[in-house]
């Protein structure tokens, strides 16, 4: 049986019956819905303001979040926006068109209003009627992830270079990667129970939630049939991705590869150190903490990671060589941390794996 790649996560991108819909056309306004913690209204000519209940957010005024704080936003036409922590976000009035600068958001366009689309520095998402998330992190990262519905992503600049994600579909990708790499699966149920974006307190449950049901049974089908299979790896700031297969993860490790960069202009060694703090020092917290099931792709990774951050490693296997004779032992000390047989060990004082995210 051909087997697919599928992924457990728990997405920091931090609901019932559709509302009557209005007749398609531009987005004029979005009045302010909720306010969690610190929320900015962003006024080119005269800098930033608290954002209060009810705020109407036009022309060129942007909405920005500051640490912990979320915000949620509904359109004239009951298009509708949910913004995570440190987000800046803005829209062009008369236009279906939407800037995330970086952070994270949730939008939920309802069907037959024409869609949407979202623009970064890096990429396009031009959607339909579909629930969507996104996360960017200039120089960093980006993140892209269909809920419901159907979302095209396109690399700006660039033709030709795009993909089509459908539910339970996820791209993950540095902001300067020459293409698009291949979407992954990812596990909605678990999105769904612990997004603070999807769960945002004292709103209603999203609009599209049986839609997204829908999409979440379809995937519970797969997983009962085994053509999709839960393995254990982990990437990203709070998702957790699982791949089913050697050739899934040889794939998904070298992808991760384009989220390289160079200390002082050199490459980052490729080998961990048993007797430092090496390992501590090359694995993404906001980029991927990464399981792998080999001594090689874990090798691999960490010669790829940039320094300078703490991270999180499990490995899979028991018998593991890095950088250095573990071989035969279920654990070893690696400076700031341990890499430990079948566990998720914090590496440099971050959170575990799964763990609730800092925002």
């Amino acid at each position: 049986m051909l087997r697919t790649r599928f992924a457990l996560a728990a997405v920091a991108f931090c609901s019932g019956v559709f509302v009557q819909q209005s007749v398609a056309g531009p987005l004029t306004s979005a009045e302010v819905t909720k306010i969690i913690n610190r929320v900015s209204v962003i006024e080119p000519a005269k800098g930033d303001r608290p954002a209060a209940l009810r705020d109407v957010i036009k022309d060129d005024l942007g909405l920005q979040t500051g640490a912990r704080s979320r915000s949620e936003l509904l359109f004239q036409d009951n298009t509708l926006t949910r913004v995570g922590a440190e987000t800046f976000f803005s829209f062009k009035t008369g236009t279906r068109d939407m800037t995330l600068e970086k952070g994270a958001m949730l939008l939920q366009v309802p069907k037959g209003l024409g869609g949407a689309k979202i623009h970064t520095a890096a990429v396009t998402a031009a959607i339909t009627g579909t629930t969507i998330m996104m996360e960017y992190s200039p120089k960093q990262y980006l993140k892209v992830l269909v809920l419901e519905g159907s979302l095209r992503l396109s690399r700006n600049g660039s033709f030709g270079d795009s993909v089509t994600l459908h539910p339970g579909k996820m791209v993950i990708m540095r902001p300067d990667a020459k293409r698009i790499p291949e979407p992954i699966d990812v596990d909605l149920a678990q999105i769904v129970r612990t997004s603070t974006l999807v769960n945002f307190p004292g709103s209603n449950i999203l609009p599209s939630m049986p839609l997204i049901q829908a999409a979440i049974n379809d995937q519970a089908k797969e997983l009962t049939k085994g053509t999709l299979v839960p393995t254990n790896l982990v990437m990203g700031h709070g998702t957790n991705l699982v791949l089913a297969s050697k050739d899934q993860l040889s794939k998904t490790i070298g992808s991760l590869a384009g989220l390289a960069t160079s200390q002082n202009g050199a490459p980052v060694a490729a080998t961990v150190s048993t007797t430092t703090s090496t390992a501590a020092n090359k694995v993404l917290d906001s980029g991927p903490a990464v399981s792998v099931s080999s001594s090689a792709q874990l090798v691999s990774l960490l010669g790829n990671a940039t320094p300078g951050s703490g991270g999180t490693i499990n490995v899979t296997p028991g018998a593991v060589n890095v950088g250095g004779n573990v071989a035969g032992t279920l654990s070893a000390s690696i400076g700031g941390g341990t890499v430990n047989a079948g566990a998720n060990v914090s590496l440099g004082g971050n959170r575990p794996v799964g763990s609730p995210p800092g925002h």
